[in-house]
């Protein structure tokens, strides 16, 4: 019998990433079936399941589902439909592997978890960070650091022309990326703001200080309306050194890579510059993870409740909450 995969919303970030994972990680495992995608665009799920081969395409989630009984459901759909869209899957009991973020704020959050236990469903989301090679090879020389003898982290995500009305939904990515170089969860955090305009529009600069559990200190600096892409990182313990640069988006032609310094000596390196962008981003890896935690009963990684920090720091900076914030670790 064969194992079924349903995809939920068919726009362009679907199409640039997510189905070209799908449709490699079917191409590669024999008894994989891309059933069938759904879009409110009937033309654009038409379109996509073309593109990758999915078999029917359909414009009603529900009638999706209950038709295809699918094995395992990705959703990559507008951050303002999400808590929606997969509260309908995992009700249902399906298996689901979700863009980011889970929901719009902590409340959406918590309403996909309760769905998820009353669906006795399991979910995985889509933090594509867990999953970039250069973030996977930086936590591989970092195996033998305690995290407690990590002192600073420092975050990058700098952005060009994002004018967008709300940049929280991208910014929770550099929360999340900070997250996993710490191996520790956050215990306070304090976020400062300065808002830039240029006719009417404008765009906000984001610090975050914060204190992991750990006793590391972590600074994210967010910036949307910079001069170039760019998303990097910096980690420091006594007598070592990690630099690293990450892989933005589809669009980006910029390499990624790292460097890890002992003792003012370069130990290790990673330089990456092909275009097999959909690996680069960790999208192909958490499509893997996910399909073949579905397959195995493995565990998913991050989970819904891993995402509770994310989440309450991304609605900090949508709401411009300034002064310290106490952590749930």
């Amino acid at each position: 019998m064969n194992f079924k995969v349903c995809m939920i919303g068919c726009g362009s970030f679907a199409r640039q990433v997510h189905g070209p994972a799908q449709q490699r990680y079917a191409d590669a495992r024999p008894g994989v079936e891309l059933a069938a995608c759904c879009d409110v665009d009937v033309r654009r799920a038409e379109e996509f399941a073309e593109a990758f081969g999915y078999v029917r395409p359909y414009a009603d989630v529900p009638g999706m589902l209950a038709a295809e009984k699918p094995d395992a459901v990705i959703l990559a759909v507008p951050p303002v439909h999400t808590c929606h869209m997969a509260g309908l899957v995992l009700e249902r009991g399906f298996p689901l592997l979700l863009e980011k973020p889970p929901g719009i704020s902590s409340t959406e959050l918590e309403q996909l978890i309760a769905a998820e236990k009353a669906g006795e469903a399991r979910a995985q989301v889509a933090f594509n960070r867990h999953y970039m090679p250069v973030l996977r090879r930086a936590l591989e020389i970092l195996a033998d650091v305690p995290s407690a003898e990590v002192r600073q982290i420092e975050y990058d995500m700098i952005r060009h022309h994002r004018w967008d009305e709300d940049f929280s939904t991208t910014a929770i990515h550099a929360v999340d990326g900070a997250l996993v170089l710490a191996r520790s969860p956050f215990r306070t955090a304090e976020l400062r703001f300065l808002t830039r305009r240029q006719g009417d529009r404008e765009a906000t600069d984001v610090t975050i200080d914060a204190e992991c559990v750990s006793g590391t200190r972590v600074r994210v600096n967010i910036q949307p309306v910079a001069g170039r892409n760019l998303d990097s990182a910096r980690v420091h313990s006594p007598g070592r050194s990690l630099f690293i640069q990450l892989p933005v988006s589809p669009q980006s032609a910029a390499p990624d890579g790292l460097e890890a310094w002992q003792g003012d000596k370069l130990v290790a390196t990673m330089t990456e510059t092909d275009a097999d962008l959909v690996a680069r981003l960790g999208i192909l890896g958490e499509t893997e993870a996910f399909l073949d935690g579905v397959r195995s009963g493995a565990p998913f990684a991050p989970r819904l409740a891993d995402c509770r920090q994310q989440v309450l720091l991304m609605e900090a900076i949508r709401l411009r909450r300034t002064g310290p914030i106490a952590l749930q670790p």
